[in-house]
């Protein structure tokens, strides 16, 4: 990395540092600099672009009960797939060998699992962080953990790690990237560079093209009969369809019914595998004990949004039955307050 003396018409040498000579450690300086600035570090190693960007879901993450290692960190991508994220100040060639087993492991892991660990980072509501990696996710979040990714990231590499890492990916498509860390001082100012060795860097904008929709504004579906085959949940489907041939507002790319009272949208219906997730914009009164006595505790109803919205899930055709009967029924004349900015007649 060169300084620009413009004035000089002249370059200027940065002063070039080991991190370790540097004093930064890997867990207490890079790793916390990391968590603190996810998306500005993700950005600087090339992940800024739409359908490739990666969402922080924990650090010092433990795989499983059976070990005592910790995954430094530990994200997902926009496709679902979750990445193992080793930190290494100068090089090491058990890296490679120790992620791929976290990999192995994180690849059992239930859906339930991610979101609580990007709850205990943030310090958010299960129920907001599960809204937020539906929002981040451009598949549907069935798809996540589906596939795992390593990336690594280290001062140097030994040569059995490229290559290894090299021969998983040409030979059984494990997605490995290597980034190499510089560090750089000018004065008291300290510069760190990520820079993509492995693979190379048209190779790799060439994989991220390939895990990227070809257009992220299309629906993954071609139709909602496509998009219901992949629903497990037979009352569920039969709901939708009924819906659907009444010409219920809808939203195909995310498998989403609308329902609106007084012009404005009240009820997103969202359709996962299993169940549907209800999100209520806007609160009336004891609607947490409305909703409960409707359709029974396994509805899960809780506040999210600073309360000012509900969530709540609908599994079996009775469940559906008694929601219709409450939204164009009961829910007709009450008052909702309008805190969540609840969107009107015309918003899309």
């Amino acid at each position: 990395m060169l300084r620009i003396d413009r004035q000089g018409k002249a370059f200027k040498s940065l002063d070039s540092r080991r991190i370790h000579q540097a004093g930064l450690k890997e867990r207490y300086d890079l790793q916390q600099m990391i968590r603190n600035n996810a998306d500005v570090f993700f950005s600087e190693m090339g992940f800024a672009a739409p359908g490739q960007r990666l969402l922080l879901i924990g650090e010092e993450v433990r795989p499983t009960k059976f070990v005592e290692d910790r995954i430094d960190l530990l994200a997902i991508d926009q496709q679902g797939a979750t990445v193992v994220i080793e930190i290494k100040r100068g090089g090491h060639k058990l890296q490679l060998l120790q992620s791929l087993a976290y990999a192995s492991m994180v690849a059992k892991w239930e859906r339930d699992q991610l979101t609580s660990e990007r709850a205990t980072l943030t310090n958010k509501p299960t129920s907001d962080v599960e809204e937020e990696i539906e929002e981040f996710l451009l598949e549907d979040i069935a798809e996540l953990n589906k596939s795992q990714r390593i990336i690594l990231l280290a001062e140097d590499y030994d040569y059995e790690v490229l290559a290894t890492a090299e021969w998983l990916t040409e030979k059984y498509d494990v997605d490995i990237r290597c980034f190499r860390l510089t560090l750089s001082a000018d004065g008291d100012a300290e510069f760190l560079s990520c820079t993509c060795i492995y693979p190379a860097p048209e190779l790799a904008d060439h994989a991220n093209r390939r895990r990227q929709p070809p257009d992220l504004s299309e629906s993954k579906w071609a139709n909602w009969d496509a998009a219901l085959d992949a629903i497990d949940n037979q009352a569920l489907v039969e709901f939708y369809r009924r819906e659907l041939s009444a010409n219920q507002e809808n939203y195909l790319r995310k498998r989403t019914l609308y329902y609106r009272i007084s012009g404005k949208r009240r009820f997103s219906v969202a359709a996962r595998r299993d169940s549907a997730y209800v999100w209520q914009h806007g609160r009336f009164k004891d609607d947490v004990g409305f909703w409960t006595n409707r359709i029974d505790s396994h509805a899960d109803v809780e506040p999210v949004k600073q309360d000012t919205r509900l969530r709540f899930y609908l599994t079996s055709e009775a469940d559906f039955a008694r929601f219709l009967e409450a939204v164009r029924g009961d829910l007709q004349t009450v008052d909702f307050s309008d805190a969540d900015e609840a969107l009107d007649a015309d918003s899309e």
